[in-house]
């Protein structure tokens, strides 16, 4: 019984204090923020231990970046081919494809929680999630891997073949139209890896599904963390800086902040209604045999 029949009890609000469970919901940036400043040191931690763990990705990427970069100071002109391999190192960097594929999905666990605002256990979750989806995620890497270097072999073929073809400017284009699209099924890959039981197949379906149903969110997530990932290497010094300590956690959050309440609508509610349906069948059918 909360203080004395009723009385000196400190967990009823006053008169002209809010009840915090009647309190409206946040705004989801609001939320967003209040999460990022909350776990920035832990954001920090993961991004170093990402890094750790892609490292030669990353580096492979990060130096075809600075190239262009280079590219850019000696040229002094932004030319197509170099807006066309800017935007694909881009998004290449931005939602990771190319990874170790159990560091991605523990990253993507703790990111998870971070976005639905349940604790994790930085190194431990990490881990335990990294080796419970071993095999899944490293099928998911080789897959990525030759996907990237096709898709890298095509647009590099289209923009040095026949430049003033109209055909081989509508084919480049779908190219790199399809690995926009396969980016963004890695909005949904691995939080579904690691919050539900599919295999491999079930992933990419799902994943394809999410990528074509919301295309234009997806997209404009994609530009957000686009503009994210060209804000930290405005200056390239601060660049290479922020990328292993930061860059990488943000946008993983931003995309799992983006991406939980897609996946609950439409898979962890459905699941939900299924098992209570279930449960009310079953519970009806007790009844009936009871009487």
């Amino acid at each position: 019984m909360a203080g004395f029949f009723g009385f000196f009890d400190y967990t009823k609000p006053g008169p002209g204090v809010p009840d915090p469970d009647s309190a409206p919901p946040k705004a989801r940036i609001v939320v967003f923020f209040e999460i990022f400043t909350r776990k920035f040191w832990n954001l920090v931690k993961l991004n170093l231990m990402f890094t750790l763990f892609n490292l030669p990705a990353i580096l492979i990427a990060l130096v075809f970046i600075s190239n262009l970069f280079i590219q850019k100071t000696i040229l002094n002109d932004i030319n197509t081919d170099l807006i066309i391999k800017f935007l694909f190192v881009s998004i290449f960097l931005c939602i990771p494809v190319l990874t170790v594929g159990p560091a991605q999905a523990g990253f993507t666990y703790v990111l998870r929680n971070y976005s639905r605002e349940e604790h994790a256990f930085l190194w431990w979750d990490f881990k335990e999630t990294a080796l419970k989806n071993l095999k899944e995620s490293l099928i998911i890497s080789v897959i990525d891997f030759i996907v990237v270097v096709i898709v890298g072999i095509d647009i590099n073929l289209y923009m040095n073949i026949n430049k003033g073809s109209f055909l081989m400017t509508v084919a480049g284009s779908l190219v790199f139209l399809a690995f926009t699209i396969y980016v963004m099924m890695h909005m949904y890959i691995y939080p579904m890896l690691v919050t539900f039981k599919l295999n491999v197949r079930q992933l990419y379906k799902n994943a394809f599904l999410f990528a074509i149903m919301r295309f234009i969110p997806n997209l404009l997530i994609l530009l957000l963390c686009i503009v994210v990932l060209g804000a930290s290497f405005y200056n390239a010094y601060l660049g290479f800086i922020l990328f292993p300590l930061l860059t990488m956690s943000l946008i993983g959050l931003i995309t799992n902040f983006y991406v939980y309440p897609t996946m609950k609508k439409y898979m962890i509610d459905k699941v939900t209604e299924q098992e209570n349906s279930k449960k009310e069948e079953q519970e009806n059918s007790e009844e009936e045999i009871i009487k």
